[in-house]
């Protein structure tokens, strides 16, 4: 099946016409909260390690939120066939806001953890669900327009949320950053409750057999273990538990996919990793990215003020230079003026991505803080130009039901990504000696200048395994669609 190019989009359509509207702004603010709590995490995690300690145990701030968005996006799919979109999307917010409270008023490292862990499930239940709506809400020749919409509400989100973190955080305390969310809440409650229909759109199946529910339960069991495995490999300093563990962890995966493709009703796509199909080689393509881009989340931010001495805010304006960068080459990738043009795109983003990371390595190395920031936007850049032509490519690369699969599936596949990368990122730290094994305190400056690099170096080395599996991909797209124009 081809994907339709952006040069054949109709001038007049428009996102915000009357039928669309209400589905637009959900996605915004869905899109848009997911985006927020993960920059102001990032933006105040220096100051949470000096008020908490922790800073072995950094990573867990970001991947208890992923292990649970994961659990969360898993589940949320037969909970919308069941309940509609309405219910799930509600209790989500109950949910945010209940861990963006427990996170703010967190007196431990623990506390806050578990604050984010209930983040995670609710940003969960909101974010697969505003995937899997595009397909749905707006036809084929406008989701170009839809994802470099929601590239803009990334930057937006990057530029208010650490902005206005770092300055709360100056201002008050880095507990605000998480409070100040529930306004945010709060409106997305709103919407949710006035957009979505109340009822499902058709009944759920009545003969669901306990023997099924059974099978439903064995899955969720291996993917709370599979996920464990492969994110707590981080709190390993031992070659021989390191590698069990990750054996283990990946041997519990390979079960549960086979467990699913086997269930009457599937939490993955039926291609999802197998490397010989355009969906398969896709995920892993997602998952991979992610997995690298994790020690960005954990070490730029306290980088920029440990090395350079920047404040809060000030180290927060050059993280979001990422999304910026991100959301601008995204307007340029959706208004690619052919699909070769889009391909190209395609192919060159992986390698711009791994170039951001080692240019912030380089950065590191010759204490320049100019090239720190400007990995950040080449970083962007790459993210931006293959983003969303890779998502839309994998989405109507599916039929039937597995294209819902596959549309509410990205977000969480990557989110899987972050979790298992902020674990390695965490072992990188310590291995390279970045980060010293119970030590708590904030990184220091001679640890960044001696080792900072190195961690930086290793991912960008790692990124580039998806980075020509995308040139793969990109040829399989283009047979594909000369055979089935």
């Amino acid at each position: 099946m081809s994907v339709v190019s952006p040069a054949r989009v109709p001038a007049s359509p428009s996102l915000f016409a009357p039928e669309r509207a209400a589905g637009t702004l959900a996605l915004m603010l869905g899109v848009g909260s997911h985006a927020i709590n993960g920059f102001v995490t990032t933006a105040v995690l220096p100051d949470i390690i000096r008020d908490l300690g922790g800073q072995d145990r950094a990573f867990w701030v970001f991947s208890s939120f992923e292990m649970m968005a994961i659990l969360a996006g898993c589940l949320t799919g037969a909970a919308k066939v069941r309940f509609s979109a309405r219910l799930p999307f509600l209790l989500a917010t109950l949910l945010l806001a209940g861990g963006s409270v427990l996170a703010g008023l967190s007196t431990s490292l623990e506390g806050l953890i578990a604050g984010r862990a209930l983040q995670g499930f609710g940003e969960g239940m909101i974010i697969a669900p505003c995937y899997a709506l595009i397909p749905d809400l707006f036809p084929q020749v406008l989701v170009p327009r839809v994802f470099a919409m929601l590239a803009g509400v990334w930057a937006m989100a990057a530029g208010f949320g650490p902005v206005s973190a770092g300055l709360l955080a100056d201002l008050w305390s880095w507990r605000a950053a998480f409070l100040i969310n529930l306004p945010l809440v709060l409106l997305l409650f709103i919407l949710m409750n006035t957009a979505l229909p109340s009822h499902a759109a058709r009944p759920a199946p009545d003969n669901v057999t306990t023997g099924r529910s059974g099978r439903f339960g064995l899955r969720l069991l291996l993917l709370v273990v599979s996920i464990f495995l492969l994110t707590v490999i981080g709190e390993l300093h031992e070659p021989l538990p390191l590698a069990l563990t990750t054996l283990a962890g990946l041997a519990v995966a390979g079960l549960l996919f086979k467990v699913d493709a086997g269930s009457a009703r599937r939490l993955f796509p039926r291609d999802a990793f197998r490397l010989r199909t355009m969906i398969g080689l896709g995920t892993w393509i997602v998952i991979l990215i992610s997995v690298a881009a994790a020690v960005r989340a954990i070490f730029v931010t306290t980088i920029g003020q440990v090395l350079w001495g920047l404040s809060v805010t000030e180290a927060s304006y050059v993280t979001a230079l990422l999304a910026l960068s991100w959301s601008v080459f995204a307007l340029i990738s959706s208004r690619a003026p052919t699909r070769q043009r889009e391909l190209a795109y395609l192919g060159t983003g992986p390698f711009l991505v791994a170039g951001g990371l080692g240019l912030t390595a380089i950065a590191i190395d010759v204490d320049d803080l100019w090239v720190f920031a400007a990995a950040s936007i080449v970083t962007g850049a790459g993210h931006g130009l293959c983003n969303q032509i890779l998502l839309r490519s994998l989405m109507y690369s599916a039929d039937g039901e597995d294209r819902n699969l596959v549309s509410g599936i990205l977000p969480t596949i990557s989110s899987a990504g972050i979790a298992i990368g902020g674990g390695l990122t965490g072992l990188l730290a310590i291995m390279t000696g970045l980060v010293a094994p119970g030590d708590t305190a904030l990184l220091g400056k001679e640890a960044v200048i001696r080792s900072g690099a190195s961690v930086f170096y290793i991912n960008a080395a790692l990124t580039l395994l998806p980075a020509f599996a995308m040139l793969v991909l990109r040829r399989r797209l283009m047979r594909q669609e000369v055979s089935d124009p």
